[in-house]
């Protein structure tokens, strides 16, 4: 299944915890929160990253819009 990731950067506190668990989608930015390096993805890992994130700033989507993390 393909996920689209939303992230609000001005939620994120530069835990990491989503560039440890899905390095091939997030990563942690030259300003210390984490970024987004695809907006749409098929890692089951980016579901565990969302989960992960104690601030809440990510959120995960299905292709048809509902929220799934």
């Amino acid at each position: 299944m393909t996920y689209r990731i939303v992230l609000e950067q001005s939620l994120c506190s530069g835990f990491a915890s989503c560039a440890e668990l899905a390095p091939g989608v997030f990563r942690l930015g030259d300003a210390g929160v984490a970024e987004t390096l695809v907006g749409e993805t098929d890692e089951p890992a980016a579901l565990e990253a969302a989960a992960s994130c104690p601030m809440g700033a990510i959120s995960i989507f299905d292709v048809a819009g509902a929220r799934v993390a």
